[in-house]
């Protein structure tokens, strides 16, 4: 299983433009330089709405950062967090198991309304998009409230490097425009509908 979730309407934004990562939108946004070099290099405690192309494209927020007073103890030495941030900006994330992808939608589903959920298949996405693809053992953008640090340039492992077992997550670093892996869209409303985009 490999699936993508997004706000509604993001399905129509993939559908003409692809897999587009936070850094791309940004760079793309109407923003002044200050803005941007903001987003690009700080956490969002919430959602971000941009205009991109005309149209308004919704950044999810990266609020478990701040489940750390200090997000620079979860970091390896030299990595300081606006570098991790730049890091996360330049991929776009991919579930690979039913039960987290379940309770995100959920989350976001009673949060904010109806989620576009895409699903593509793994091996057309390999076929595709080999070199891009990276897993990791543990969610990118999750911070564990232990001490000490989890987040390391190895967190994101090319496919042919990865162990042999399940990752916890998928990413395409600079997203995407192939939509030939894409095999159905549906959206997802707080009352339990879902609706077929494709």
């Amino acid at each position: 299983m490999i699936c993508h979730v997004g706000a509604a309407g993001v399905w129509d934004q993939i559908s003409k433009t692809g897999f587009q990562t936070a850094e791309q939108l940004i760079l793309e946004a109407d923003l002044s330089d200050e803005e941007r070099q903001g987003l690009l290099s700080t956490p969002r405690p919430e959602s971000v709405r941009l205009r991109v192309r005309g149209e308004d494209v919704t950044l999810r927020d990266q609020a478990p950062f701040f489940a750390r007073k200090d997000l620079k103890s979860a970091l390896e030495s030299g990595t300081d967090v606006g570098d991790w941030v730049r890091l996360l900006n330049q991929r776009v994330y991919f579930f690979t198991d039913q039960a987290p992808m379940q309770k995100f939608l959920d989350k976001y589903v009673q949060l904010d309304g109806a989620q576009d959920v895409v699903w593509l298949s793994p091996l057309r996405l390999v076929q595709t998009e080999g070199l891009r693809i990276e897993l990791a053992s543990q969610s990118a953008g999750a911070i564990a409230r232990r001490s000490g640090s989890d987040k390391t340039a190895e967190t994101f492992v090319p496919l042919f490097r990865f162990p042999d077992r399940k990752p916890a997550e998928m990413t395409a670093l600079g997203g995407f425009d192939d939509l030939t892996p894409v095999f159905r869209a549906e959206r997802c409303f707080p009352d339990g509908r879902r609706e077929l985009l494709t």
